[in-house]
């Protein structure tokens, strides 16, 4: 009687544990649903770059399976373009898009994750947050603004502009206007040149009346859309200014935090993700599109002068150390950037340089 009482006791015990678990089960292993809003600077006709992020939402759901839903929205349907930062600095919005130096405002530090006039290029920028230092100081800088950024591409060097006139010297560039912005701007600057900032749209008007006499976007891809070749003769190479723009994705703080983990590593993974994906866009396509340039609309590619160019880099190294002397968080950036570009080269050097001047 003893032994059938208590095996009955164990039962009743044994059944409520499982019932128990059945029921407790789902709260602990299923993910909360969660819904974001995002702001991009970038609006659905620019290619690439909105795709990107575009394309980033799309597996971020479908990493979660549906749990993490992220709404995007182009630039100026919930902000306008340059207000996406502050948007998601002050929670308005969970997430947001563009590329480090349109926050230059805020520091001139955020000019050296962009990038800077004869700074790394894309393989070396990608070195430089992935096995360096760079990561690191960016959130370093991000987190002053109650932000969390992550790297989602970047354009490779771009082309150095479009050019009423052919440029022989540094003569050629005194009394020019010219769209161009940045830490570049100002290099132009003490080159004798008026420096306008247009957004992308009025980049063509701007040049067919006049208002500019030269200006720079991106490259291939993005130009011939715009129609530059149609008021511009000369298209010159290389883009000395953004030799390796990056593009930046940052989050607000608290709704980061907030996350499970396992949700925080998806937006890590998915980031990586397009940072790859954004550079190999552009590796395939601006080819096709400089040749579409040449071959069907006569484009005059013209290469700057290399007297010109060393010019150039003497007056761009004056203007970003004068830069980064004018605050304290970007001059550390600024020396650890310099310590890594150096690295690298060593090995770019007796690598890449060698082999793409023999292809040459």
């Amino acid at each position: 009687m003893e032994r059938r009482a208590f095996l009955k006791k164990a039962g009743i015990g044994t059944a409520a544990a499982a019932t128990a678990l059945a029921v407790n089960a789902p709260a602990v292993i299923a993910s909360p649903k969660i819904s974001w809003q995002a702001t991009s600077f970038w609006n659905p006709k620019v290619r690439i770059m909105f795709d990107g992020i575009k394309q980033f939402c799309e597996n971020v759901k479908e990493m979660t399976d549906g749990q993490f839903e992220i709404k995007l929205y182009g630039g100026g349907e919930l902000v306008p373009p340059p207000g996406a930062f502050d948007a998601v600095s002050k929670g308005t919005v969970q997430m947001g898009s563009g590329s480090p130096y349109f926050w230059a405002g805020k520091s001139t530090a955020f000019n050296w994750f962009g990038s800077i006039p004869f700074g790394m290029n894309a393989q070396s920028i990608n070195a430089w947050f992935y096995e360096g230092n760079g990561q690191a100081l960016m959130d370093e800088l991000y987190d002053r603004f109650d932000l969390v950024p992550r790297i989602v591409g970047n354009s490779g060097v771009q082309m150095g502009g479009w050019y009423a006139k052919k440029i022989n010297s540094l003569e050629d560039f005194k009394g020019l206007k010219m769209r161009i912005g940045s830490i570049a701007g100002k290099v132009m600057s003490k080159m004798g040149v008026t420096t306008v900032f247009v957004p992308p749209a009025e980049i063509f008007p701007s040049l067919e009346r006049g208002v500019v006499d030269a200006a720079e976007f991106v490259g291939p891809v993005h130009d011939i859309l715009l129609g530059l070749y149609k008021v511009a003769k000369y298209y010159y190479t290389p883009g000395w200014h953004e030799p390796g723009p990056v593009l930046d994705i940052f989050f607000n703080k608290k709704a980061y935090n907030d996350l499970p983990k396992h949700f925080q590593k998806i937006l890590d993974i998915a980031a990586a993700d397009i940072n790859v994906r954004t550079l190999a866009a552009f590796d395939a396509q601006s080819g096709v599109a400089l040749d579409t340039l040449v071959k069907e609309h006569n484009v005059n590619v013209q290469v700057y002068p290399d007297d010109v160019l060393k010019k150039i880099k003497e007056i761009s190294k004056e203007v970003v150390e004068e830069e980064a002397g004018k605050d304290a968080f970007a001059m550390k950036v600024h020396k650890d950037y310099k310590a890594f570009q150096a690295k690298t080269a060593v090995w770019g050097k007796m690598s890449e340089k060698v082999y793409w001047n023999t292809m040459a």
